[in-house]
């Protein structure tokens, strides 16, 4: 079986993370042949670029910025649209696995011209593909009704004029003239894909993000602490630190307010393992703040996972982040706001803890009472590594895919491995 994989980056993002991981897993257990189409390149970068050479990426980027401006969003790429349709055509894939399709180089259009080489299979990150243009509405509903919310063009990616609800009804008719199946990795996206007058008609499936647990596995808890300059007995919390207050995404604030009331009811130092190039702002009485810069290297975080004993993620929108697997396959016991699907990885009570959206307080207080039970903490990092290998184990969700990509594709006889 042959596979088209396009993503807006090869290797930067939880997208296509995941998309390379869904990718690994196919050609490991399947045997299918896989090729990447990015819209962004880099130097070490394996895949194709839709808009190779300095001058095109230039040209294009330029008139995307002028395009969202005017609130005319991904509609035109001369490029970058032409490089996608050549190499499909030249590949002729049996699917076309899509990802993050927004993001500055890919056209909606494209959508049935695709579809007419092979089946797309759509893979959605965040709600941006029922919405106008938001990748997050943030609660806001509007979506249900084929509408953009009150504000919605102001939401990351966002645009300068409000023309999401134009937006909505070209995608619905490119959507309706496409053979397009769905994949939402987490159940709080596949139910809003199934509402949604956009995706409702289209077939949808939920199928988890994958992880390769035989490789993201907990290290000796002491030597990686070793490693990072931590104390073998001193409690640590990690999280992750990059694009922390740039993102209305992350929850940054919300988590320095955490950290404040946490450091406001310890008695003892523990360590903040913060991973990525932001640095937290004022200073702490308890929490000495351990920064590693931005870590590329899988191995690196695994190293940074199996030191902790609690890993945070505070964030204020999300669908299946990829940080939450890859802390509980380290067996390391999360603490999360129940946003998204991310009560999807992190089992309350029993992997963790899931706060009510917002609730610093208790977020803070169920962070205190694991730094002061650790044997009910590593029962945590146990259970987490356990529901990890069950659910989102890469031979598991490999499975998953491909029993969808032989069911979608049109000559079964070319796919036989």
């Amino acid at each position: 079986m042959k596979v088209l994989f396009i993503n807006k980056y090869e290797n930067s993002g939880g997208a296509a993370i995941a998309a390379q991981r869904i990718a690994a897993g196919l050609e490991e257990y399947y045997h299918t042949s896989n090729n990447f189409l990015v819209g962004t390149h880099t130097a070490s970068s394996r895949a194709t670029s839709t808009r190779p050479g300095t001058v095109r990426n230039v040209i294009e980027r330029g008139l995307n910025v002028l395009s969202n401006r005017a609130g005319l969003q991904y509609l035109y790429f001369p490029f970058s649209t032409s490089a996608i349709m050549r190499h499909a055509q030249a590949y002729q894939p049996d699917v076309i696995s899509l990802h993050n399709i927004h993001g500055g180089y890919f056209d909606a259009s494209l959508l049935p011209r695709l579809s007419a080489i092979a089946p797309i299979v759509w893979t959605l990150h965040d709600m941006w593909a029922i919405t106008g243009n938001a990748a997050h509405t943030f609660g806001d509903t509007s979506w249900k009704n084929g509408r953009a919310g009150k504000g919605e063009h102001r939401r990351s990616p966002a645009m300068g004029l409000p023309t999401g609800n134009y937006l909505i009804k070209r995608k619905q008719k490119l959507y309706a003239g496409s053979d397009l199946h769905i994949v939402s990795p987490s159940r709080w996206l596949y139910n809003m894909t199934a509402e949604s007058p956009l995706t409702k008609n289209k077939p949808l499936y939920h199928i988890p993000n994958p992880i390769d647990t035989n490789y993201f596995r907990p290290q000796d808890k002491t030597v990686s602490r070793q490693g990072l300059g931590l104390p073998a007995d001193a409690p640590v919390i990690t999280f992750v630190s990059e694009r922390l207050f740039a993102s209305e995404f992350k929850g940054g604030a919300e988590l320095l307010n955490i950290l404040h009331l946490l450091d406001a009811q310890l008695d003892r130092k523990v360590y903040l393992l913060m991973i990525g190039r932001d640095e937290l702002p004022g200073t702490f009485k308890h929490l000495e703040c351990v920064y590693t810069g931005y870590v590329k290297d899988t191995g690196k975080m695994m190293q940074c996972y199996s030191a902790s004993d609690i890993f945070f993620y505070p964030t204020k929108a999300d669908n299946l982040p990829n940080v939450l697997i890859e802390a509980g396959s380290c067996e390391t016991a999360c603490i999360t706001f129940d946003v998204g699907g991310c009560r999807e990885i992190v089992q309350d009570g029993v992997t963790g803890y899931v706060i009510p959206p917002g609730d610093q307080q208790q977020f803070a207080a169920q962070t205190l009472r694991l730094l002061q039970h650790p044997d009910a903490c590593r029962q945590f990092g146990q259970a987490a590594r356990a529901y990890i290998e069950q659910y989102f184990g890469m031979k598991v969700v490999a499975g998953q895919y491909y029993q969808l990509f032989q069911s979608v594709v049109r000559n079964p006889q070319s796919t036989d491995t």
